[in-house]
């Protein structure tokens, strides 16, 4: 009997970090698999429904997300890439639930801010999510 493939999400930004946990998630689902990979333009909505975004924002998403697609081509997997704009955390929970994956996986940068002054996106994650979420270092 046959396994079966998790449903993942990656979250990916073009970052060292990132391209490590694309390489996760091909190993995880394996060749011929599949992977969401979701690019999230940090934004505060100007209304409920109102986001205003550049087109250089837009350009750098679209780059990012081809760019990921190519990766995980080399590494035989198929990418399904999301893109989106918002709060990073809740733009991932929201698009994780609505694809039904059973891992999220994100990079994690060093620190650059002090600790007191925001919470990273992966202790974030792992707090709100309601699945597995992989942090690759």
């Amino acid at each position: 009997m046959a396994t079966a493939r998790p449903i993942v999400i990656v979250g990916y930004d073009g970052s060292e970090p990132a391209q490590r946990a694309l390489e996760h998630a091909a190993e995880l689902v394996g060749r011929r698999g599949s992977v969401s990979v979701i690019n999230v333009i940090k934004a505060q909505s100007v209304s409920s429904r109102l986001v205003t975004l550049t087109d250089k924002e837009h350009a750098v998403q679209d780059r990012l997300l081809r760019e990921s697609v190519q990766v995980l081509a080399a590494l035989g997997v198929v990418a399904k890439p999301i893109a989106a704009a918002g709060d990073p955390a809740t733009e991932i929970l929201a698009a994780s639930e609505s694809i039904g994956a059973s891992v999220i996986v994100i990079g994690r940068r060093k620190r650059s801010t002090p600790r007191l002054v925001r919470t990273p996106l992966s202790t974030t994650l792992v707090r709100r999510a309601g699945i597995d979420v992989l942090v690759v270092h």
